[in-house]
């Protein structure tokens, strides 16, 4: 059995989610939407962007901004979970593509589409449509807003989105075959909440993906 649970950044609702779900759920493994070098950071209190370009840098900033009201992307969150699992005892696996992998898969979006991005940080793509953020979203403001993203750059949800869920459905399989019988809790930021509940149910078998998500031993 697999348990989805969706966070945002508006880290006490969060992190009451996060309890809330361990107590009801019980989970006897817990995944977790992040790759080593992202736990390594978190753990660290590090958010380094050594190594990337000005453009990259600027599409981090765009899509932490993003992630902020939305979760696209993990934060102190999960490295919550990450401890609250590790305090029970439990096994942690890390499902999420590698950071650099994502980052590489931008050579092949298109200059314009990112300059673009670029350029709209953040204020008129958030501007519009009525979304209130002094309050965390509900799942459908969420999905609304990944729909105007997807519109706008659709090659850049294909890769900081569409992508990233296909890789975690695919993991979340591979540990749910190592731990048949066991209750599997995975914890997400909320905008991967609608897709990936999609292809957990309805990825095929045959998908080319190969998952290497990462088990940290206790």
């Amino acid at each position: 059995m697999i348990e989805i649970v969706g966070t945002s950044h508006v880290s006490q609702e969060s992190i009451e989610r996060i309890d809330e779900a361990f107590e009801d759920f019980d989970p006897d493994v817990v995944c977790l939407e992040l790759d080593s070098q992202r736990l390594n950071s978190l753990l660290a209190d590090e958010q380094s962007t050594e190594g990337m370009s000005l453009l990259h840098r600027g599409l981090a900033a765009f899509q932490r901004y993003i992630g902020g009201k939305t979760g696209v992307m993990p934060g102190e969150e999960m490295k919550y979970a990450f401890e609250a699992a590790q305090r029970k005892g439990l096994e942690v696996y890390l499902i999420d593509q590698d950071i650099r992998q994502t980052l590489g898969r931008l050579k092949a979006v298109r200059r314009k589409e990112k300059f673009k991005a670029f350029a709209m940080l953040p204020l008129s793509f958030l501007g519009s449509r009525g979304f209130n953020y002094s309050e965390i979203p509900g799942q459908d403001q969420i999905d609304q807003l990944l729909e105007v993203f997807e519109q706008r750059f659709p090659e850049l949800y294909q890769v900081f989105v569409e992508e990233r869920n296909l890789y975690m459905a695919e993991s979340l399989r591979v540990v749910q075959r190592e731990h048949e019988g066991k209750k599997v809790m995975a914890v997400v930021g909320a905008a991967h909440i609608t897709g990936l509940e999609a292809y957990v149910n309805e990825i095929s078998s045959q998908s080319s993906v190969e998952p290497k998500q990462t088990k940290l031993e206790g």
